[in-house]
């Protein structure tokens, strides 16, 4: 690859031609050193600062395969897409999507795109990357409290089959043994016979209550009608002998 000076160089002896390129005068080397020492000189007292030699450069497109021939193009950008159509003493016949046709270097074409280009390719899938990264992220995070919500679930469900486990071997065993639960049943029926005799009982009882009352309420009745009566019959007479003893 040529350097850059180089293909400036190349450009100036273009645009020019070969005769005016040729008739300039090249300063003596004694006056560029005298020169370059007066800039030195001149800039001493500038405090250096970090810069970067930029890699990017421009191509001329000629209209035929050599040096000194016509430009058709004043250059084309590094890292520019081009289609190459032929190739003809190391040079390299070219036409770009905006279709300029010339020209250049085979050097200059390459198969693979810039550096730079790359580059800035590589940052973009990076950040898809990363975007794609945060949104896996977040899913975990979103798949880990659903592992411990089940967590939970299987926990309660563990703790309720325990319980039921637990019934389960309380009725086997009492099934298990059917003299003990015949037994338990017999007893239940003679005591549901004793409550019930009992409550034939009570009823018996509060029957003859109720007869003892109504008897009494009859007994109270007939005394009170005889009672009224017996004043009945004896109020007149005691009246009469009242009258009489007045009148005698």
């Amino acid at each position: 690859m040529l350097p850059t000076n180089a293909i400036s160089q190349e450009v100036i002896d273009g645009d020019l031609g070969p005769d005016t390129a040729s008739s300039i005068d090249t300063p003596d080397v004694p006056e560029i050193v005298q020169q370059s020492a007066t800039a030195e000189v001149e800039t001493s007292d500038i405090q250096p600062r970090v810069r970067y030699v930029s890699d990017e450069f421009f191509v001329p497109l000629r209209e035929t395969p050599c040096a000194r021939c016509k430009i058709i193009h004043r250059g084309i950008k590094s890292g520019t897409k081009i289609d190459l159509l032929d190739v003809k003493d190391d040079w390299g016949l070219v036409i770009t999507l905006s279709g300029h046709k010339g020209w250049m270097p085979e050097q200059f074409i390459v198969s693979s795109p810039v550096a730079k280009d790359l580059l800035s390719v590589s940052e973009v899938e990076n950040a898809f990357v990363r975007s794609e990264n945060e949104s896996l992220l977040r899913e975990i995070a979103s798949l880990k409290q659903q592992v411990r919500e089940l967590s939970d679930t299987v926990s309660n469900v563990e703790y309720d089959k325990d319980q039921i486990s637990r019934r389960l071997s309380e009725v086997v065993g009492i099934s298990s043994d059917p003299v003990a639960l015949n037994n338990q049943n017999e007893a239940l029926v003679k005591q549901n016979h004793v409550l019930q005799s009992n409550n034939d009982v009570l009823i018996a009882d509060i029957e003859i209550l109720e007869n003892d009352r109504r008897n009494q309420s009859f007994l109270y009745g007939g005394l009170t009608v005889f009672l009224g009566a017996l004043l009945a019959i004896l109020v007149p007479k005691l009246r009469g002998r009242k009258k009489f003893s007045e009148w005698g």
